[in-house]
């Protein structure tokens, strides 16, 4: 399976704290369906459903939901395929899945709202928020692991090594302890080197200064305040959700993990929440200037990383890439779970392409959905 480190947005990790199963009943439930768009809509939806059917070739198998937004509503969603082969239940625009990387920003985003209210700075080594920490953590600063300059070697790379398997239990405190034990592969600050112990870090980061979970620091700051029915939630059956599949020689088994790390993944929703959310990048509902800022300040060219992956070249900032054209993109990848978000460049419409196996497609389906809706 392919590691953190070879591809922007891939998460092997199921993540987060287990938010409890009332609150993801509550959280999750009665997702909104589209709201009116416009002139034309007609004509965008059939594209739109063309661009999924040519995703999901068959409804049969495992499949794919989309979810276009904008400015905050829904204007486009759709499922295709089977959430879960055994019972036969569908995808539909309330299925559930696991957002694997694209969870990313909501870290990196928890960490710039106390910036901004002076709590922490990006400048803070690492060291100031481990105890007994290793030296190297005093090299190491909080955007280092917000940009991926860490040098910090991958957790999941870590916990192998160990002989710790994705089917083993692992949880926050095995992957910190594994990155204590490691050193930096590059000198802070020089490269980028996509990581997933650098998302752990800051959600341990959160904990030290609010005191509080992290899930439930999440929720408390961005999903309530912003109606967002979504929740951070490890290894879990979380209701409505899609089964993860694994595919070979035409056939597919169920794909899934109790690694419970968190931080760097393991945000459980729909695609129209995940466009609802992109709202945000324009307003700053949450955060304001101070966070809208810092998505982008600071980010970093990721070099030659995404080459042949239809992306040429790109900046990597709070949890997002920003692209040439001012787009934000983001990938996940965790189990059989395979998400593209996307941002364009105005702000005002965002896509959602999720799938619960293999999709080698999905990347340039997102893209396609946001051209149909941006136009």
């Amino acid at each position: 399976m392919t590691t953190g480190k070879q591809v922007v947005g891939v998460h092997r990790t199921a993540s987060l704290r287990t938010a409890g199963g009332v609150l993801v009943l509550a959280v999750l439930s009665g997702v909104a369906g589209p709201q009116a768009y416009g002139a034309g809509d007609g004509e965008r939806e059939r594209r739109s459903a063309e661009v999924l059917r040519e995703l999901v070739p068959t409804a049969d198998g495992p499949g794919c939901a989309a979810a276009v937004g904008r400015r905050g509503a829904v204007v486009w969603e759709a499922g295709r395929g089977k959430a879960d082969l055994a019972t036969g239940r569908a995808i539909t625009p309330k299925t559930v899945f696991d957002m694997a990387s694209n969870s990313k920003q909501f870290t990196a985003d928890a960490v710039l709202l106390p910036a901004g209210r002076h709590r922490l700075s990006l400048d803070d080594p690492l060291s100031d928020y481990l105890d007994d920490p290793p030296a190297w953590a005093r090299d190491v600063t909080v955007g280092d692991l917000m940009r991926h300059t860490s040098g910090i070697p991958d957790y999941q790379d870590l916990l192998e090594a160990e002989g710790i398997g994705l089917t083993d239990p692992a949880g926050q405190r095995e992957a910190i302890a594994a990155i204590r034990a490691s050193r930096p592969e590059d000198p802070p600050g020089k490269r980028f080197s996509y990581s997933n112990s650098n998302y752990v870090l800051l959600a341990h980061v959160v904990e030290k200064v609010t005191g509080q979970p992290f899930a439930a620091f999440l929720q408390r700051e961005f999903f309530t305040p912003l109606h967002l029915r979504m929740v951070m939630s490890p290894a879990v059956e979380v209701p409505g959700k899609a089964k993860s599949y694994a595919e070979k020689d035409g056939s597919f088994t169920p794909d899934s993990s109790p690694w419970k790390p968190y931080g760097d993944g393991s945000v459980q929703t729909t695609p129209g929440e995940m466009v609802r959310w992109a709202d945000n990048y324009r307003t700053g509902r949450v955060g304001g200037p101070e966070l809208l800022t810092g998505v982008t300040r600071g980010a970093v060219n990721v070099g030659d990383v995404l080459r042949g992956r239809g992306i040429e070249e790109g900046r990597y900032g709070a949890g997002m890439l920003l692209l040439p054209d001012n787009s934000l993109v983001h990938r996940g990848d965790w189990e059989q779970f395979h998400s593209t978000f996307k941002v364009a460049p105005d702000r005002n419409t965002a896509v959602t392409v999720v799938c619960n196996a293999d999709a080698p497609d999905h990347f340039s389906a997102a893209n396609r959905l946001l051209d149909i809706w941006s136009r």
